[in-house]
């Protein structure tokens, strides 16, 4: 099974736009579920997900500390886990992997909390073959035949 999503146009601060790879996922916890759009990133080391969001649906804020560098900026994370649904245009079309290793950003005093989700490779990656056509305004998420097979033993 595939599931196809469109890059999404977006305006910077500049007032330029760009399109970016934003496909529509529901994240799950133990107190419920959100349906955001996420930005997929082939660069992320893990999925990142802002401290209100990972409260809200609550994800477990007791494990290991960590911290996150991107560029030019570090922040500090709590790693957790979360159920992560991509959505497919019916509900019976959307693939759940149900154990998803996320980091939870702790935001910095002072500073506006992100409101992103990032879905990075860890966990997601090697679930899916995924192609991303640009020029075709497509991204084309394809269940990997190895990641069933381990899954199923």
């Amino acid at each position: 099974m595939s599931l196809i999503y469109h890059f999404k146009k977006e305006k910077l601060e500049s007032g330029a736009f760009v399109s970016r790879p934003r496909i529509l996922v529901e994240i799950s916890g133990s107190n419920g579920a959100i349906v955001v759009p996420a930005l997929i990133d082939s660069g992320c080391d893990a999925t990142v997900i802002p401290e209100g969001i990972a409260k809200a649906i609550g994800l477990s804020l007791d494990g290991e500390k960590d911290k996150l560098y991107a560029f030019r900026e570090m922040n500090e994370v709590v790693r957790s886990r979360a159920a992560i649904s991509f959505l497919g245009k019916e509900h019976r079309q959307s693939i759940k992997l149900p154990n998803v290793p996320v980091l939870v950003v702790v935001p910095k005093k002072g500073d506006k909390e992100e409101e992103d989700i990032t879905i990075g490779i860890e966990g997601v990656f090697d679930a899916f073959d995924i192609t991303f056509k640009k020029s075709q305004n497509k991204i084309i998420l394809q269940k990997s035949v190895k990641h069933l097979f381990l899954t199923r033993n």
